[in-house]
C-alpha cells in the first residue's frame, strides 16, 4: 500500500513530463500510412511541400522549401503516436482513396498539388491545380500544414524577393 501511494505521488509530480511520456509510449501500428503533398508554382516558393510518415523512424512530419534560386530550407519532428493518429484521421476524412485528379482551368500560374497517399490496404496519388484548393483536396493540406508548423513557426520568409524590391523601389521613389 505503501509502495503504491509513493509511486502515484512520484508520478504526479512528474506533471506534464509523465504525461508526454505515457503519450509516447501508446500502443501505435503504423500500417505503412504516408500523407505527403508537394506545391509547384506555389506563391510563397518554387515548391512547398510537406510529408508525413512512420515507416523509417516511428511518426513524424517534415516540411520544405525550395526557393526559385535552388535553396532548399527543410525542418521535421517526431509525433506522439497519438497526434499521428489525429492528423491521419482529418486527413482519412478526405476520402482520400477515391480522389482523382482536379483541374479548376485557373491557368498556367496557380499552383499544381501532387499528392501521394498510402496505407496498408490503399495507394493514391493524383494533382489538383487552384490558387485556392477545392474540398476535399484541402482537408489533406491542412491539417499537414497545421501539424507541421506546430512548434516550428514559419519556415523561412514567405514574401517573395520579387515583392520586396518592389516595396523597396516603392519607398526609394520621390513623392
Amino acid at each position: 500500500m505503501r509502495n503504491a501511494l509513493l509511486l502515484l505521488l512520484t508520478l504526479g509530480a512528474c506533471g506534464g513530463r509523465q504525461q508526454q511520456a505515457l503519450a509516447e509510449m501508446q500502443d501505435f501500428e503504423c500500417k505503412d500510412r504516408v500523407a505527403s503533398f508537394i506545391a509547384t508554382n506555389h506563391m510563397a516558393a518554387d515548391e512547398i511541400g510537406v510529408q508525413m510518415d512512420c515507416a523509417e523512424q516511428g511518426p513524424r512530419i517534415r516540411r520544405w522549401r525550395v526557393e526559385k534560386d535552388g535553396t532548399r530550407l527543410e525542418d521535421s519532428r517526431s509525433m506522439t503516436p497519438g497526434e499521428f493518429d489525429d492528423v491521419w484521421t482529418r486527413v482519412a476524412d478526405s476520402g482520400w482513396e477515391n480522389l482523382k485528379d482536379c483541374m479548376n482551368g485557373g491557368g498556367d500560374s496557380e499552383p499544381i498539388y501532387s499528392f501521394d497517399l498510402k496505407d496498408n490496404q490503399s495507394e493514391a496519388q493524383f494533382a489538383c491545380q487552384a490558387q485556392r484548393l477545392p474540398f476535399p483536396y484541402n482537408a489533406i493540406v491542412d491539417p499537414l500544414e497545421l501539424a507541421a508548423a506546430k512548434d516550428k513557426g514559419d519556415l523561412g520568409d514567405d514574401e517573395p524577393q520579387e515583392l520586396k524590391d518592389l516595396e523597396e523601389r516603392k519607398k526609394q521613389k520621390p513623392q
